[in-house]
């Protein structure tokens, strides 16, 4: 692959930079950066550490989570939209809004793509030197437990991203190239199924390794038992694994149940919520301004402000009394209140995307247990309810109203339309559609004056364009197969 087969010289580099920031000392002495040995960068816990924390930064990165997969998620799907091309929006980001996406024409496809295994090569690193490094036993097993975690999570971001789900051809689809360790070059795909087992492995393997989670304030900026458990759930759910989804629930529910859930009073998006199972963080030293995550919602303090809420949104936001997420409206770019402002910058603005950026919460494992038993697993619609509701009462000030009391193919859409209105923002959005198969219908109304082909307002769940295709460059220098219908 034209990435991998790089990749263990950039994670190499990498590594090199976050352990001279740490001991800037020792390496005075040494040789040049592109000389030194390949040893003294993964033979201590202590330079692996600071590998893995460099890890975690490139999974905050704007190629990543800290901008393009949470925006994609949000414009490909019916509640948001760009501003009128009368605000100049930043043309290059739209093509996946517009659904004009191709091998050569792929919008943040190949930025995306690159990350991700920029992360997974030193994850890899991590991985193949973590057991015969210098330093204390359970140093080198937390480590090791934070790595599988990460990869586990990242190689699902990317299936879900560049293959086909797994309703349409179970896991026949094509799946990942699976890197597995720092030397080696794959080219190959290999099915969607191989592919999931090997996420679900590297995540059960880190559940393994971990401590028991001690949720002091913080202690989520890092992978812990609770968020493997939560992660699983979610990917079982994407496997349509009603079973396993509801039990992986059932272990989050027993350390971290209903009294932790934010509630109309409280649902303020700060660092380290009462909900948080795993966020990434974010501070002055990996922020990115007016190109992060919050900045691409808010004109305010620098902000970008170019993707708004679309009135579909709005009017979905307003269904319940006194719900604390219609709250998150404000003004936009458009003098309307239709700027949903989810992350605020912790220093007293949000244009500069100075706040965490959450994985996941507390509130979706109540929507995922709720999908799940809606589904078929134990308890069936009674018991999805009770989930459902479970939340809808926290998120409302007239629950009698409120209150879910649908049943059968009723009561999926109404769990898949309280997915909207919490999860919104959070790398959800269209890949809700995608995975259940349902086709994503836009409102031209919502969509007057943005530039989007009002042929391309429709699309089909099946669509290739629902999902990023292989960067060209990545075929041309690798022959790489390029996903179906590309």
């Amino acid at each position: 692959m034209k990435y991998l087969k790089c990749i263990k010289n950039v994670a190499l580099v990498v590594a090199l930079v976050a352990i001279q920031a740490c001991n800037s000392d020792e390496f005075l002495t040494q040789t040049p950066d592109h000389v030194i040995s390949e040893s003294l960068v993964v033979n201590s816990v202590e330079k692996l550490e600071s590998l893995l924390t460099g890890s975690y930064n490139e999974i905050s990165n704007g190629s990543y989570l800290g901008r393009v997969l949470y925006k994609r998620a949000a414009v490909k799907g019916t509640d948001f939209r760009f501003v009128q091309t009368i605000y100049n929006p930043r043309d290059y980001e739209q093509t996946e809004y517009r659904y004009e996406e191709s091998s050569n024409n792929n919008g943040s496809a190949e930025d995306l793509w690159l990350q991700c295994f920029k992360a997974i090569g030193n994850l890899n690193l991590i991985l193949d030197n973590i057991d015969s490094a210098e330093g204390e036993t359970s140093d080198k097993q937390q480590i090791k437990a934070e790595a599988l975690g990460l990869r586990g999570m990242v190689y699902f971001d990317l299936a879900r991203t560049f293959s086909y789900p797994w309703i349409i051809n179970q896991g026949n689809s094509q799946g990942m190239p699976l890197k597995l360790n720092a030397t080696e070059v794959v080219i190959e795909r290999s099915n969607l199924e191989d592919t999931y087992v090997q996420i679900i492995a590297d995540l059960n393997a880190s559940l393994l390794l971990l401590t028991e989670d001690t949720f002091e304030e913080g202690s989520t900026k890092v992978i812990t038992k609770t968020g493997i458990n939560a992660l699983l759930a979610r990917i079982y759910l994407y496997q349509q694994d009603w079973a396993n989804a509801l039990v992986c629930a059932e272990k989050v529910f027993a350390v971290k149940g209903e009294s932790e859930l934010m509630n109309v009073d409280s649902y303020v998006f700060n660092d380290y919520t009462s909900e948080s199972l795993f966020e990434i963080s974010i501070d002055t030293e990996n922020t990115l301004g007016s190109n992060g995550l919050g900045a691409q919602f808010d004109f305010n303090d620098g902000g970008q402000g170019d993707v708004i809420a679309t009135q579909t949104f709005v009017n979905l936001l307003q269904a319940y009394e006194g719900d604390p997420r219609a709250a998150l409206l404000t003004e936009d770019k458009e003098g309307t209140m239709a700027a949903f402002i989810k992350y605020i910058n912790r220093d007293g603005g949000s244009g500069l995307s100075i706040h965490n950026v959450p994985v996941i919460r507390l509130s979706e494992v109540y929507l995922i247990a709720a999908e799940a038993c809606a589904n078929g697993a134990i308890g069936g619609d009674g018991q999805a309810l009770m989930y459902l509701n479970t939340l809808i009462n926290k998120r409302t000030t007239n629950f009698t109203t409120a209150m879910a009391t649908e049943v059968g193919a009723a009561l999926k859409t109404r769990i898949a339309a309280e997915r909207r209105r919490e999860l919104a923002l959070e790398g959800h959005g269209v890949y809700d559609y995608i995975r259940t198969g349902v086709d994503i219908i836009r409102p031209e109304t919502d969509h007057v004056n943005t530039g989007v082909n009002t042929n391309n307002l429709t699309v089909l769940a099946t669509d290739a364009k629902t999902i990023y295709p292989i960067p060209a460059s990545e075929i041309e220098a690798s022959g790489m197969k390029q996903t179906v219908g590309f």
